[in-house]
């Protein structure tokens, strides 16, 4: 009957965390757990189901920063600063921050990488650069992209891009990528776009077209709104967060994943035209190490 039960302290080391995190998890009744005589026991067979449910049992690990590296999300920024987690920030595009994320630079990446073989987003990136990373892929949120254009424009396609000026953005940003795939589809070349700037984020996009500077960019619906832009709608991304599995259990990630369940959070994204988060914090992908 006793081997039947884990203690605290080993359920701890089985998933390679402080006591005092198991108490945190026993506390939110997110993990299986019975009281004997005043004493916390942990049913080993409803342990070992939660462990497969989750996928998330940590393994040995480097430390790493407590960045978030990868894409721009104006809500994922948002939440970063207003839950208190304490995460910094270094977004420079999709790839970029999973290459980064594999050198361990950083606790979570957020991504939007069309799959090439199939549709859908983000997959098979993560099968390609993450089956050596112990990490999960958490779903963020659903996002509008289509082409945001001034008020005034004649651009109602792809097939209008040829000659426009166009914000360019990072080789490495997911919005970038899914941009030229749609390009070489229509059979524009490379040389028929012409690039007026290079925009680090989604902000920076909008505004060149509020400044004149450019006529379209490959940007998110809310943006257009916020600038009282014209939208025409092109695809639905999913932006999705990569998280080391270690730092999944501890307070700066939790903290974030925590507040996406807050009634401050629900206000926040209903800000956002073209967002979805009714799927916010599904596992999507668990790495195989």
């Amino acid at each position: 009957m006793k081997n039947d039960f884990l203690t605290t302290k080993e359920v701890a080391s089985l998933l390679r965390l402080k006591e005092r995190k198991v108490y945190d998890l026993v506390a939110k009744n997110e993990i299986p757990f019975v009281k004997a005589t005043g004493k916390l026991l942990f049913p080993k067979n409803e342990i070992t189901s939660w462990v497969k449910a989750k996928g998330l049992v940590a393994s040995d690990h480097l430390v790493r920063p407590q960045v978030v590296l990868g894409s721009h999300d104006p809500l994922l920024e948002w939440a970063i600063d207003s839950s208190g987690c304490g995460l910094a920030s270094l977004v420079q595009g999709s790839l970029d921050g999973l290459k980064r994320f594999v050198a361990n630079e950083g606790l979570l990446c957020g991504i939007h990488i069309e799959n090439e073989h199939d549709v859908g987003w983000n997959l098979e990136a993560a099968n390609t650069y993450l089956s050596s990373s112990p990490c999960v892929l958490v779903h963020w949120v659903k996002r509008d992209r289509g082409l945001v254009v001034s008020r005034d424009s004649q651009i109602h396609a792809i097939d209008n891009l040829r000659n426009a000026r166009v914000v360019k953005r990072q080789s490495a940003a997911g919005s970038q990528i899914a941009l030229e795939r749609r390009l070489s589809e229509a059979g524009i070349s490379e040389a028929e776009i012409h690039y007026v700037r290079e925009a680090k984020n989604e902000t920076e996009a909008a505004l060149a077209i509020v400044e004149g500077e450019a006529d379209v960019s490959f940007g998110l619906r809310c943006f257009a709104d916020r600038y009282k832009l014209n939208y025409v709608p092109v695809c639905v991304e999913s932006f999705d967060i990569v998280i080391d599995r270690h730092a999944y259990f501890e307070p700066p990630v939790q903290k974030l994943l925590s507040f996406t369940r807050s009634e401050a959070f629900k206000k926040e994204a209903a800000r956002y035209s073209g967002f979805d988060i009714s799927e916010t914090g599904v596992v999507r992908f668990n790495s195989a190490v």
